[in-house]
């Protein structure tokens, strides 16, 4: 088991993102700004993966790639959505951003210690993103267009899924430390399965643009 999980979660599931990444980059002309904006979130999060993988070679504490994780984590998806919403509701989610990584450093500094998960602003984070996502549906449930055949609704899909899914694994984060080894690793081969699910999901979407493309020319 601990072979297997060092090699699904270390090299496996960060190696999938790639299967997006890639959907985008051979999508690339063809991709509205939206899309774009989740491609640098992808290129973002496998650099900082990397990274990680690195320091843990060497025996760096990854709680600090984490918070900085989780602020541009928040912004890249917060300007995906604002892309769905008028100026008001962009201002909105800006305030949100500026808040939400002012409340990320004073939580790192000042509130859970440098060697705990950022649970706090890890949870608050997904539940504002998860709240982005519904109100997303809302704005679509009057769109004539089927559900799949619509590019957005897969990367809407993506979000919701591994939100919704993970939010009480990034509440409960710190009890797991003291939980069993077995338990720990249960827990994280479902949350990284879960990524994948929403990887794939990603790349339906990236590979939806190149349809909706073509169909448009004729």
């Amino acid at each position: 088991m601990p072979g297997f999980y060092l090699f699904y979660t270390n090299y496996f599931v960060p190696a999938t993102i790639l299967i997006p990444v890639f959907a985008a980059v051979i999508n690339y002309q063809v991709l509205p700004k939206a899309f774009k904006i989740i491609l640098w979130f992808l290129i973002f999060s496998g650099g900082l993966n990397i990274v990680n993988l690195v320091g843990i070679r060497y025996g760096y504490n990854s709680i600090t790639l984490l918070n900085i994780y989780t602020i541009f984590e928040f912004i890249f998806l917060g300007l995906y959505y604002s892309e769905f919403f008028e100026k008001k509701g962009q201002k909105v989610i800006a305030l949100l951003m500026a808040a939400f990584t002012v409340a990320c450093i004073i939580n790192y500094f000042f509130i859970q210690n440098k060697i705990e998960f950022n649970t706090y602003t890890r949870s608050a984070g997904a539940v504002m993103l998860i709240v982005f996502s519904l109100l997303y549906i809302l704005k679509q449930s009057n769109d004539e267009e089927s559900w799949s055949a619509n590019k957005y609704n897969w990367i809407n899909a993506g979000i919701l899924l591994y939100y919704a899914s993970c939010l009480f694994m990034f509440a409960f984060s710190n009890y797991l430390l003291s939980a069993s080894q077995q338990v720990n690793q249960t827990v994280w081969i479902i949350h990284d399965t879960i990524m994948i699910f929403e990887y794939i999901l990603f790349a339906v979407g990236f590979s939806k643009c190149r349809t909706q493309q073509i169909t448009s020319t004729y």
